[in-house]
């Protein structure tokens, strides 16, 4: 999954005409990578800081971060109401913004690894309920962690590390005996992520052992470790909320059910508690010891059922399980020589299942079966109708394989005028006394053709902007911020908003789909014109005498 942006926190810098900083900062990772809710966690910058103490801005409100006085050392702040779920953090100094880096804010109580802790007898003991953050500090390193767990109880080990922190891992994960003996294993559960689900038959001490290989794969036939294989293990016998249920939500919806371990009854009802652009949310209890996104809809949620086959209204949201190598059927009307995009989603929201849809019309002729075009993606593809009439949507695992993990969520619906503004970047940095340029894509679809208009905050009064459309609509929109020879410096978050013919007003974005991760306010670097250089005093010329 992409990664890293978010709403920023406003920060104006004043700038000298007379720095001459290196690079703007660049953060590597953070560690460790969250925090519970009411603490406050020492945490180290992993990078290059060419000036410290450099300034930290965050796009969550309930997230203060403070550098101390060792370069690369923050103290992070989390206000005991905040939000769980990730967000983003980012470094800037006179040289302008640094990249941005997650974090997560969570609820339980936190965990650091400790070395040594490569063998079952050098063990950490954890007491569960708990996040472990730990960091595979060096190549051939493993990392293990003890649980006492009683007879009967189910264990959920679930780790964070490539998916939503980044972290170049593909990381295996064991519970294992007290001897070393392999009770059960998972590499690959949310994305390269695993989760493993694991009942305890007797009483007693048992082990989760982790280790990793690079995400990227390599020559190498080792374990592997670094500063920036970093992650967060959550360990509990309570309630882990597996993924919605449905997979979606109306827009306007408040809660969601889920589906999990060690959940039931009135417990697996939870709030919305973060919604992005994209159209994604998340659903969150105090009750569980996690977050599961979900998808937000503009119509009604269903869940497929073998005896409903009546046909079903467009807008389309359906979620289906995989039924091994039998299909889900669904039956909509088409209309001719419309179009219609078809999404079937399970990767992007921390699931397995490879949907594959065959569509059929009204005669039963198979008109096109779709997939998504790579492992860990998602299906969104456009087709259109040759003829009016009752199609079916036959959905499959691709391989034919059932399981907890192996849902996804079908939508389908005419498509319409609208568009999707995005922005080519986080930052904008410009060069000194010129102006900076900022790039929209506006994404339209269902033909929407007419010209854009723009609203920007944030820019001091009296500094110039504009926008400069390119003659190909398709192409992306030049935003210029400031003039030229400019002496007025800034630095600091401004938010853009568009519009397009009388579709309501959007805000400009970047960055993931994931709730949390995405910038709202792109961070706007202009430094003045540089002074001129003092000529140096010539000698005057003598008058010459009239003759």
């Amino acid at each position: 999954m992409t990664r890293v942006s978010g709403l920023l926190l406003a920060l104006v810098l004043g700038l000298s005409s007379s720095s001459e900083a290196g690079a703007a900062p660049a953060m590597d990772w953070l560690f460790p990578a969250g925090a519970s809710r009411g603490g406050t966690v020492e945490v180290t910058a992993g990078g290059k800081f060419d000036q410290w103490p450099a300034k930290f801005v965050c796009n969550h409100p309930g997230v203060k971060v403070s550098p101390l006085k060792d370069k690369g050392k923050l103290s992070i702040q989390v206000a005991a109401n905040a939000t769980p779920g990730p967000c983003l953090i980012r470094a800037l100094d006179d040289s302008g913004p640094g990249n941005s880096r997650p974090f997560v804010v969570g609820h339980l109580p936190g965990v650091t690894a400790r070395e040594p802790d490569n063998e079952p007898s050098s063990a950490l003991p954890v007491t569960i309920p708990a996040v472990v953050e730990g960091k595979l500090e060096k190549s051939g390193d493993v990392d293990c962690f003890t649980v006492e767990l009683k007879a009967g109880q189910t264990l959920v080990a679930s780790l964070m590390a490539n998916h939503l922190l980044g972290s170049p891992m593909d990381a295996v994960m064991q519970v294992v005996s007290p001897t070393g003996i392999v009770l059960a294993q998972n590499n690959d559960a949310v994305s390269l992520d695993p989760e493993i689900v694991f009942r305890a038959e007797t009483a007693g001490a048992y082990i989760v052992r982790l280790f990793a290989f690079p995400s990227a794969p390599d020559s190498s036939i080792r374990f592997a470790g670094g500063d920036s294989y970093i992650y967060r293990l959550t360990l509990t016998t309570g309630a882990f909320a597996r993924h919605a249920w449905p997979l979606s939500v109306g827009k306007a919806q408040a809660t969601a059910h889920v589906v999990g371990w060690n959940i039931g009854g009135d417990s697996a009802d939870g709030k919305v508690i973060a919604k992005s652009p994209s159209g994604q949310g998340l659903v969150w209890s105090d009750r569980w010891a996690n977050w599961v996104p979900v998808v937000l809809v503009p119509g009604e949620s269903g869940l497929w059922q073998p005896e409903t086959m009546a046909t079903r209204p467009l807008p389309l949201s359906i979620s289906a399980e995989a039924l091994g190598k039998d299909a889900a059927q669904i039956r909509v009307v088409l209309a001719k020589g419309k179009q219609y995009r078809l999404q079937a989603r399970s990767s992007g929201l921390g699931l397995t299942m490879f949907p594959s849809i065959r569509l059929m019309d009204p005669a039963g002729k198979v008109v096109n079966t779709f997939e998504p075009k790579g492992l860990h993606e998602d299906l969104d593809t456009i087709l259109q109708a040759a003829v009016d009439g009752q199609y079916l949507l036959e959905i499959r695992e691709a391989h034919g394989i059932a399981g907890d993990r192996r849902v996804c969520l079908v939508t389908l619906g005419e498509i319409k005028p609208d568009f999707n503004p995005m922005l080519g970047a986080e930052t904008v940095v410009a060069e000194a006394g010129k102006p900076g340029v900022m790039t929209v894509s506006l994404n339209r679809t269902g033909g929407l053709s007419g010209p854009p208009r723009f609203r920007l905050e944030g820019l001091p009064e009296g500094m110039p902007w504009r926008a400069e459309p390119d003659k190909d609509a398709t192409k992306p929109v030049k935003i210029i911020l400031g003039a030229d020879n400019n002496t007025r410096a800034f630095s600091g978050p401004v938010k853009l908003f568009a519009s397009v013919d009388d579709i309501p007003e959007k805000q400009v974005w970047a960055g993931s789909s994931y709730p949390g991760l995405q910038v709202m306010e792109p961070w706007v670097h202009l430094p003045p014109a540089k002074p001129m250089a003092k000529e140096e005093a010539k000698p005057a010329k003598p008058m010459e005498k009239k003759k």
